[in-house]
C-alpha cells in the first residue's frame, strides 16, 4: 500500500515500470520505466481537451498512476521507479527458496532420498532461534517468513545427511544439489535484511 501513495499509482499497478496488471506474475517484457516527469508533461499539454475519451485520465488509468501530485510531484531530478527496491523477504524466501524447495523434493524423490530427508527434518532438535516443524519441510503447501528464515538455517545440514553414502551415478548430481543450496544459504545469511 505505501507504494499506491509515495508513487501515486493504483493498487494493481507495478512501481517501477508501465506493465499492464494482466501481465504481472508472468514473464516480464521490456516495458518503459515510469517517468513522473514525463507524465507531468503530457498531463500539462492535454489538460484543456475537449474529449475525456482521449484525455490524460484515459491514458493514466490505463498505465495504472492516479491523476494527481504525489510527493515526487516537482522533482524532476528524483527517479521515484528507482526508490522501488524489493526487500531480501521478497528476493530471497519467497522466491528462490521457493524455487529451491520446488526442485528439491524432486531430485530426493528421482533418487529415493525423500523419506531420509523427512526424517531428519522430523528429528532436528529445537535451539534458540530455530522453530521445530511438525511435518516435513516437503510436505509444508505454504511457507511464512519464519518458516523460510528456518529453512536455510538447517536446509545444508539436512541436505547433506540425506545424500550421504551416494552410489557412483549419484556423486555428481548430489554434489550439485549441496552446492547450489551452499551458496543460496550463504548469500541469504550475509545479504542485509
Amino acid at each position: 500500500m505505501e507504494n499506491v501513495t509515495l508513487h501515486g499509482i493504483k493498487f494493481s499497478a507495478f512501481p517501477t515500470c508501465e506493465v499492464p496488471a494482466r501481465e504481472l506474475g508472468t514473464i516480464i517484457k521490456n516495458y518503459r520505466a515510469r517517468d513522473y516527469a514525463r507524465y507531468e508533461q503530457y498531463e500539462y499539454e492535454n489538460r484543456f481537451q475537449a474529449s475525456k475519451s482521449d484525455g490524460p485520465q484515459v491514458k493514466f488509468r490505463g498505465l495504472g498512476i492516479n491523476l494527481g501530485q504525489n510527493i515526487f510531484h516537482g522533482l524532476h531530478r528524483v527517479s521515484a521507479p528507482d526508490w522501488h527496491t524489493q526487500d531480501m523477504l521478497q528476493t530471497v524466501y519467497r522466491g528462490l527458496f521457493k524455487h529451491m524447495m520446488d526442485w528439491i523434493p524432486g531430485i530426493l524423490k528421482k533418487h529415493k532420498r525423500l523419506p531420509a530427508f523427512d526424517d531428519v527434518v522430523k528429528g532436528l532438535p529445537p535451539y534458540r532461534g530455530f522453530l521445530v516443524r511438525k511435518e516435513a519441510d516437503t510436505e509444508v503447501a505454504q511457507w511464512q517468513e519464519k518458516e523460510m528464515r528456518n529453512l536455510g538455517r538447517g536446509m545444508l545440514g539436512v541436505l547433506a545427511v540425506a545424500l550421504r553414502q551416494p552410489q557412483s551415478s549419484q556423486v555428481i548430481p548430489f554434489k550439485h544439489a549441496r552446492g547450489c543450496v551452499r551458496e543460496l544459504v550463504d548469500f541469504s545469511m550475509m545479504a542485509p535484511d
